[in-house]
This record gives structure tokens, C-alpha cells and sequence, in this order.
């Protein structure tokens, strides 16, 4: 049986900094995804439930996207462009968060799972 890796906070923000936010993952797995869009920005993303969530600073300064089904929300920083996070299309009570606008979170050594976006109707 294998041990779960402990639950950590992470401090997150866009380049610029006007949004900041935090997360608690025990970052188990990472995804990828090919959808059209995940593709082009080619995150590498940990997903976490939003009550593992929180906005700290800068909930203005996002906007949001959303394409195809409208169901997911992709979130931008309206000032440098950087996309942090984005809510989940088919478990919309967790949040994608893009690993690398987190501090000091290394991941090297986390599996990584890909997310068949293309194929899902």
C-alpha cells in the first residue's frame, strides 16, 4: 500500500502579482490535457477541490474564457496575461491550478496523468 503524500499550502500568483491565491494539495498526480486550448497554453496543472482554494488578492484583475460547451472557466490576469487556474468542465467543484504560478512547488518527481480533452463530447 502506498503512503499519501502529506497536504501542503501553496502560495500562487500571476507574474505580475495583482492575483494572488493559495491552495492546500497533497499534489498526488499532475494533468496534462490536449484540448484546444490546454494544447496552446500548455499547463501542467494539480487539481484541487475549491475549498482547498482561496483568492487572496486580485479577483478584479481576472477575466474569465470559456469556449465549446461553456461549462468550464478559464481564468486570465487581465494585466500580464499569465492563466493560473481555471474551474473544472466535468468536476466543476474543483479547480485546475497551473503548477508553475506556484511557489516552490517542485514537480519533478509527481506522476503525470493525460487528460484526453479532445475525445470528451
Amino acid at each position: 500500500m502506498s503512503k499519501q503524500p502529506p497536504m501542503k499550502t501553496y502560495q500562487g500568483s500571476c507574474h505580475c502579482q495583482a492575483v494572488q491565491f493559495e491552495v492546500d494539495t497533497d499534489s498526488a498526480e499532475l494533468t496534462t490535457c490536449n484540448c484546444s486550448i490546454c494544447s496552446r497554453k500548455n499547463a501542467l496543472m494539480v487539481k484541487v477541490h475549491e475549498s482547498s482554494f482561496r483568492m487572496l488578492r486580485g479577483e478584479e484583475s481576472l477575466t474569465t474564457y470559456q469556449f465549446h460547451t461553456h461549462t468550464a472557466e478559464h481564468y486570465f490576469c487581465k494585466v500580464c496575461g499569465i492563466y493560473p487556474f481555471h474551474r473544472k468542465r466535468v468536476t466543476p467543484d474543483y479547480i485546475g491550478v497551473n503548477v508553475y504560478c506556484l511557489e516552490g512547488f517542485d514537480p519533478t518527481e509527481i506522476p503525470i496523468r493525460a487528460t484526453d480533452g479532445v475525445g470528451m463530447e
